[in-house]
């Protein structure tokens, strides 16, 4: 295949970009010794959005020998495309067949993505079921949140990363580059893998063989990503994101990332206001977002924020905090984040009434959030988004128009001040978790 006819084929594409790639930092390696493709099975500007893909390119581009590149689902427009000319899915660097890399890593973030996934592999020709794969085809593995719960998909994924990738890719790698040394056959190589931390090989491990997580444990050992690709499209996240915390304390029943990223740990504040002057400087970015499952809990955040406000506050840089407790929202965090663009302020109540939100161990009552709303408008913002969750266990129909009044409570508290937005989601059990 030629970049040419790909080339071709953007002019009938609804969105271009998304299969362009050559995008400011992205990386293209010649003959490595081992060829890695991230699969995102979710579109271009979903997965552009995904800090954990923008840590593993980072991760692997850095060991030598190693080339990382980057596939997404196609939307229909070019999977049509493709399936009418007989051409396969490719990557973005260099547009390189799928079935022509050496590894095929799947970041599963959620359960309805699978189907996405399996398309990718047949658009990809390489055979669905891993008992049908032979030596020359790709290996396929997955990680992420649903790895956790590997037995939908053992029929499909010749091996698991369970835990933490930025330490095992790695070692993944390195048994990859040992076993095309030696010419080993699939079987042989499978069986490496299987021999490593953290990897779940469903054709070797038994029912009752304990895989163990993988843990990065000192997320400062790995100050990634400091020149992350910058999409050549509006993403859903289009900004720099900075891992503050990995983990949680709270124990919210419903959260399985609160579950599975155990335990919690922070990285140093001087290192990540470093990391944010890198990601500005080879980015353009104009925002960064700081990120955890809690920010407020993050035993640094107010210095920190202090400190990233007093170095960028003249280049107009923005701050977001994507997930703060309505607790842990201070007056410091208030005016420092105002100083700069006011984007709109979301906070997550999750449940309606006070009764729910001990039945998620969510911790928090409606003054709390009351009281932050006040807080929020008086500083300057005109939009609040407030999440919650319907179908929760023990749920009743008061809980329901719990949601309602707290809302309309919420909405009086602005004062016509600015508008109160509610986005309603469907609770959805997931494995690992006191809900599950």
């Amino acid at each position: 295949m030629t970049q040419d006819i790909l080339d071709a084929l953007l002019a009938g594409a609804e969105k271009p970009s998304r299969y362009i790639g050559a995008e400011v930092n992205s990386i293209h390696k010649a003959k490595p010794d081992v060829r890695f493709l991230l699969a995102f099975p979710d579109t271009y500007e979903v997965g552009m959005s995904h800090l954990g893909l923008q840590i593993l390119y980072a991760v692997l581009n850095a060991l030598p020998g190693v080339a990382a590149e980057r596939c997404f689902a196609p939307w229909p427009d070019r999977e049509q495309q493709l399936r009418l000319r007989h051409l396969p899915l490719t990557s973005l660097e260099s547009a390189a067949p799928m079935a022509g890399f050496d590894i095929i890593g799947f970041s599963l973030q959620y359960e309805l993505s699978y189907t996405n996934m399996l398309n990718m592999l047949e658009m990809g020709e390489i055979p669905l079921k891993s008992a049908e794969r032979l030596n020359h085809h790709p290996l396929i593995i997955a990680g992420g949140p649903c790895a956790f719960n590997p037995a939908p998909l053992a029929a499909f994924i010749d091996a698991f990363v369970i835990g933490e990738g930025e330490e095992v890719v790695a070692e993944i790698t390195a048994a990859i580059a040992e076993g095309k040394k030696q010419n080993i056959p699939r079987d042989a190589l499978l069986a490496r893998l299987a021999g490593i931390d953290g990897i779940y090989v469903p054709r070797l491990h038994g029912k009752n063989t304990v895989i163990k997580k993988r843990k990065a444990i000192d997320l400062n050992a790995w100050p990634h990503p400091v020149a992350p690709v910058v999409p050549l499209m509006q993403t859903v996240h289009d900004r720099i994101v900075l891992e503050i915390a990995r983990g949680c304390t709270r124990g919210c029943r419903f959260c399985q990332a609160g579950m599975l990223w155990r335990p919690y740990r922070e990285r140093n504040a001087q290192l990540i206001a470093d990391m944010a002057d890198q990601a500005l400087k080879s980015t353009g970015h104009d925002e960064v977002s700081l990120l955890s499952l809690s920010s407020g809990d993050y035993s640094c955040i107010e210095p920190l924020i202090q400190n990233l406000m007093q170095k960028h506050y003249t280049e107009r840089v923005a701050l977001a905090l994507p997930s703060l407790r309505v607790e842990s929202l201070s007056e410091t965090l208030i005016e420092e984040i105002r100083r700069t663009r006011k984007t709109s302020f979301t906070l997550a109540p999750e449940a309606g009434t006070d009764k729910m939100r001990q039945v998620i161990n969510k911790g928090n009552t409606a003054d709390d959030l009351l009281k932050s709303v006040d807080k929020i408008f008086a500083a300057g913002w005109k939009s609040i988004k407030l999440y919650f969750m319907i179908g929760l266990p023990h749920e009743e129909e008061s809980d329901l128009a719990g949601i309602i009044d707290l809302g309309y409570q919420a909405l009086r508290a602005a004062r016509h001040r600015g508008q109160v937005t509610i986005s309603l989601s469907t609770f959805a059990p997931k494995p690992h978790t006191p809900f599950q």
